[in-house]
């Protein structure tokens, strides 16, 4: 029964930043198809997730939510009634009154380490590795829902991600990363996938390319003759208009 009561909303925990990871084993969760994997069930691990995840029916628990994105994004009112609707800790480029529960990114501490930031997930694992650097935690670090393995933004967003995974590993924290092609490749250079089939096979396929090469510019230099053959038919065709009409024939006005 309706008692026309108000329902309050969560209310948000107060931190004082940085709120950094408060367990041995960090999960960071994007929105690719193995973010249903992430390890929602298990206490024994803290979640960092992009704040989009939460639009995802699979997403079951995010301790702390990322919206790196400036005021033009999230200042339009789907995504701002969603993110007032998470009570969990959100790093955000600054505190806004209008989201209690935002934290300041503390961009301050990790840039020195190095300024390279191309997608929202590095300020993730930057986080994460000052986090380490400083508290000795998270010592294992998870990545489910990140793939990085299509569309031409991920070309500069995977080496960004690959150089701080490269510095956490290098640092002592263990890795793993659950599908995409982050830290991949298809075999081991000069050592593996270098049969003598393979080898033929990929001169076949520079011998064919260069040949579309030169195909391609045959055609290029076909397409300029055919327009100009067109153009030559034009002019020829207003010339027999002209002479049709007895244009060629009338005598220039001022010259009888």
């Amino acid at each position: 029964m309706d008692t026309g009561a108000t329902v309050e909303a969560p209310k948000a925990k107060k931190f004082k930043g940085p709120r950094l990871c408060e367990k041995e084993k960090l999960a960071i969760i994007g929105t690719a198809d193995t973010m249903p994997a992430a390890p929602f069930s298990d206490k024994d691990f803290e979640i960092w997730a992009v704040a989009q995840c939460v639009t995802f029916p699979v997403f079951k628990r995010g301790d702390v939510l990322f919206e790196m994105h400036n005021e033009h994004y999230w200042r339009e009112p789907a995504v701002l009634k969603r993110l007032k609707e998470q009570p969990q800790p959100l790093y955000m480029q600054d505190h806004y009154k209008e989201l209690p529960q935002s934290l300041k990114y503390p961009l301050d501490l990790v840039l020195p380490y190095k300024r390279y930031h191309t997608t929202s997930i590095t300020y993730m694992l930057a986080l994460a590795y000052h986090s380490f650097v400083t508290t000795g935690n998270p010592k294992h670090v998870a990545l489910f829902g990140v793939h990085m393995e299509a569309s031409e933004e991920y070309t500069t967003q995977r080496p960004c991600c690959e150089y701080w995974l490269g510095r956490m590993e290098g640092a002592g924290i263990d890795i793993f990363i659950a599908g995409g092609a982050i830290l991949r490749s298809d075999g081991l250079y000069a050592y593996e996938g270098y049969d003598p089939m393979c080898v033929k096979f990929r001169l076949r396929i520079e011998g064919l390319r260069n040949g579309l090469g030169v195909r391609n510019e045959e055609q290029e230099k076909a397409a300029l003759a055919v327009a100009k053959q067109e153009g030559a038919i034009l002019e020829m065709e207003h010339w027999l208009r002209e002479a049709q009409t007895g244009a060629l024939h009338q005598p220039t006005p001022g010259l009888i």
